[in-house]
C-alpha cells in the first residue's frame, strides 16, 4: 500500500466518524465545554457529509420528538417574560436539531469499528472512575480523615461516596453512575455471550464486580435499581425459556439474580432508612426523600397553575423559586433546586405537549427496541426513564446530550450490541 492510499484510508469518512463518536464518548467525564465542543463538531462534520452526499437518514422519522422538543422550547418563548433565560435554554438545546441526523452515519460502521465505540464506553467508565478513586485517596491521606463536613442537602460525607467521589472530576454523582451501569450492562451481557473465551470471561467478571462496587460508591438508588432491571432483561432475553430446561442452570440464575438483589438492597439501604413521605419544607435539616417531595410539590403546585401551556420557557425557574419562597422551603430556594424530575419539567415550562412528546419518544425507542430484540436498547431506555423521574435530565447539556446520542446510536443502528450478534 502506497503512503498516499494508505493516508486515504486513515482519513476516510468512517475513520472521522470513529474517532469524533469515541472522543464524544469520553467527553461525559470531562468539563461540559468539551462535552459542548466536540457535539458542535459532530453537527458539524454531519452538515459536511450532508453537503459531500456521505450522510443518508432516510428513516429517521422516529426520532424526530427530539427536533419536536427544540421546537416547543421555541414556541414557549411567545409567552414567557424572562427571555434571556428562555433563548439561553433554547440555545443549550440546539442539537435536537441536528445532532440525531448527524449520528446516522453509524449505520455504516462495520463490526470492528462498533467494537471500539463499545470499548471506548467500557474504558473510559474504568478510567475515570479509577482516577476519582485515586484523587479522594490522595485528599483522604492529605487530611488524614475520609470524612468530610456535612451539608443540608446529603447525608453522605465519605470521600469515595457519592458526590464526594464524582466531584474529583467535577461530574454529578447520578450521571456517573448511568454510565457506570450502562457499561455494566454491556459487561454483564458479553459475560453471558458463548463467543467469550473462558479467560477473558474471568476478566469481565472482575470489571462486572468492580463496577458493582463503584455503583454502591456513587449511591444512587435509582440507578441501582434501574440496573438490577437491565439485568433482569438481559437474562430473560439471553435464556428466555430454556432457563427452565435445566435444574442447575435454573437454580444459578436464581441464585445470582437473588445476590444481586441483595446488592441493590445493600446500595439503596442509606435511602430506605431515611424513608419518610411526612416532611415539612422549612426543615433545614430535612432528609433527601423529604427534599424531593417538597421539590415536587411545589413544582406540581406551578403546573397546577399553567396545566395546558406552561409558564413559559425562560420562566418555569422562576415561578419554581417563588413557590420555595411561599412555602418557606428554605433548602429549595437556598440551593436554587430544579424540579429534579424531566416529565414534571417539561410540563412545568413547556406544557402538557413537552411532556406528552418526552414520553412518546420513550415509546418510539422502546417499539424500536423490542422489534429488533435489543436488550442493551431496552437497557439504555429503562435506565435514562428512571434517570428522569430524579433528575431534570434534559435540563443540563450532559443530560440532554447522553440521551441525543445514544438514543440515536441505537435507533440507526439497533443491531447494536444486540444479543443475537453475540450468539452468532
Amino acid at each position: 500500500m502506497t503512503k498516499k492510499q494508505l493516508k486515504h484510508k486513515l482519513v476516510s469518512v468512517a475513520n472521522i466518524d470513529l474517532l469524533l463518536f469515541s472522543a464524544f464518548i469520553v467527553s461525559f467525564f470531562m468539563h461540559y465545554r468539551v462535552n459542548g465542543f466536540i457535539a458542535m463538531l459532530l453537527i458539524i462534520w454531519g452538515l459536511i457529509k450532508l453537503f459531500l452526499k456521505k450522510l443518508n437518514f432516510k428513516g429517521g422519522l422516529g426520532l424526530l420528538f427530539l427536533p419536536g422538543l427544540f421546537i416547543i422550547l421555541v414556541i414557549g418563548q411567545a409567552y414567557t417574560t424572562d427571555l434571556k433565560e428562555g433563548w439561553t435554554l433554547i440555545e443549550r438545546n440546539l442539537s435536537l436539531l441536528l445532532l440525531p441526523y448527524s449520528i446516522a452515519s453509524i449505520i455504516h460502521f462495520n463490526s470492528n469499528r462498533l467494537y471500539q465505540i463499545t470499548y471506548t464506553i467500557v474504558a473510559s467508565a474504568v478510567g475515570f472512575s479509577l482516577l476519582c478513586l485515586l484523587y479522594a485517596g490522595i485528599e483522604s491521606y492529605q487530611v488524614g480523615s475520609i470524612y468530610t463536613i456535612p451539608n443540608n442537602t446529603h447525608f453522605l460525607y465519605n470521600r469515595f461516596m457519592h458526590h464526594q467521589l464524582s466531584d474529583q472530576i467535577d461530574m454529578h454523582a447520578v450521571y456517573f453512575a448511568l454510565i457506570v451501569a450502562l457499561a455494566n450492562s454491556i459487561v454483564f451481557q458479553n459475560i453471558l455471550s458463548p463467543k467469550t473465551s473462558k479467560k477473558n470471561r474471568i476478566l469481565l467478571i472482575v470489571l462486572f464486580l468492580y463496577f458493582c462496587g463503584l455503583l454502591y460508591l456513587l449511591k444512587s438508588a435509582n440507578i441501582t435499581f434501574g440496573f438490577f432491571i437491565c439485568i433482569l432483561i438481559i437474562l430473560g432475553y439471553h435464556y428466555g425459556k430454556s432457563l427452565f430446561n435445566s435444574t442447575k442452570k435454573t437454580v444459578a440464575v436464581i441464585a445470582g439474580i437473588l445476590l444481586l438483589g441483595l446488592f441493590t438492597y445493600k446500595g439503596i439501604a442509606s435511602k430506605l432508612d431515611n424513608f419518610q413521605l411526612e416532611y415539612t419544607m422549612s426543615d433545614e435539616a430535612m432528609r433527601p426523600l423529604g427534599i424531593r417531595l417538597s421539590i415536587w410539590d411545589c413544582t406540581w403546585q406551578v403546573i397546577q397553575e399553567n396545566w395546558l401551556l406552561g409558564t413559559g420557557t425562560g420562566d418555569s425557574h422562576h415561578e419554581l423559586m417563588k413557590k420555595y419562597h411561599e412555602n418557606n422551603f428554605i433548602i429549595g430556594y437556598e440551593n436554587d433546586f430544579n424540579s429534579h424530575n424531566m416529565y414534571l419539567q417539561y410540563w412545568m415550562s413547556n406544557g402538557l405537549l413537552a411532556m406528552g412528546l418526552f414520553i412518546f419518544g420513550f415509546i418510539v425507542l422502546l417499539k424500536k427496541a423490542v422489534q429488533n430484540k435489543n436488550a442493551l436498547f431496552l437497557c439504555f431506555i429503562v435506565l435514562f426513564a428512571l434517570f428522569s423521574l430524579t433528575e431534570s435530565t434534559m435540563r443540563t447539556q450532559k443530560g440532554m446530550l447522553f440521551f441525543v446520542f445514544f438514543a440515536a446510536l441505537f435507533y440507526w443502528a439497533p443491531h447494536y450490541l444486540a444479543l443475537k450478534n453475540h450468539q452468532e
